[in-house]
């Protein structure tokens, strides 16, 4: 495994624990197929599964901190909006048939990214998080 989810990315939400542990998998996953050689029509179905899941989560996470009324919901909204914009760009190039170039930009992008925003903005959230119910 290229990337390895570690006990300290733990936000204390397990919902969101387990979508940010299904990322780095599926990052994993686009590791081993460039490595074993795999043809940019695969690799294009879980690149794009990766960008999907990531904007999935965004939104869910979201949602989970509207419904708390979390104090720091817009800087968290921020950094969702300016990352998803990025991965909109990766999207654009997948779409020009450069998957095959993008795909290890974007794994290690959404994992670096993902690993920052857990550390600077995501702990954040674990108090209120926790204190409206959400483990």
């Amino acid at each position: 495994m290229l990337y390895t989810w570690k006990d300290e990315y733990s936000v204390g939400v397990s919902r969101f624990d387990n979508h940010h542990k299904k990322l780095f998998d599926i990052a994993n996953q686009l590791h081993d197929m460039m490595k074993s050689g795999k043809g940019a029509e695969v690799i294009e179905v879980t690149l794009r599964e990766l960008v999907d899941y990531t904007k999935y989560h965004l939104s869910e996470e979201e949602k989970a901190l509207e419904r708390i009324g979390y104090s720091g919901i817009a800087a968290h909204k921020k950094a969702h909006a300016i990352f998803t914009d990025e991965l909109n760009k990766s999207v654009q190039e997948i779409e020009k048939g450069r998957a095959q170039f993008v795909v290890v930009k974007v794994s290690k992008t959404v994992i670096d990214w993902l690993i920052d925003h857990i550390f600077g903005i995501d702990k954040k959230y674990t108090a209120e998080m926790n204190a409206a119910g959400i483990m």
